[in-house]
């Protein structure tokens, strides 16, 4: 576990909540899919937005198998469908990076208020 930047004072719940759902989802499925022997998180906190990246080097995947729903996953509400709901109730953006033996690299980016 890596952090860049200051976060601010208090993060919203929201934003907490949702940071902790989606690491431990993208960490449920290094454990379950990757067969990885490390798995990196790194929480980058910048003016505008925080990013958690979360990087294995696993199998990986072709991301285009991952949307058979059209969601990005198998449609059982778990692992990258369930990452991308939460973060479009945040206004936030999923980047998923992977490729077959190249490991998976995911990157979850949710827009701060300017206070």
């Amino acid at each position: 576990m890596h952090t860049e930047g200051a976060p601010p004072e208090r993060l919203p719940a929201l934003v907490e909540s949702a940071l902790l759902r989606i690491a431990q989802g993208a960490l449920a499925n290094v454990r379950e899919h990757a067969g990885a022997t490390t798995a990196t998180l790194t929480l980058t906190c910048l003016d505008d937005q925080i990013v958690l990246d979360v990087m294995d080097d696993g199998r990986g995947f072709e991301p285009a198998e991952d949307r058979r729903d059209g969601t990005g996953g198998e449609g059982r509400g778990h692992g990258l469908p369930a990452i991308r709901a939460r973060l479009r109730q945040l206004g936030g953006t999923l980047t998923v990076e992977s490729a077959p033996g190249e490991g998976t690299a995911l990157s979850a980016a949710i827009p701060l208020e300017r206070r």
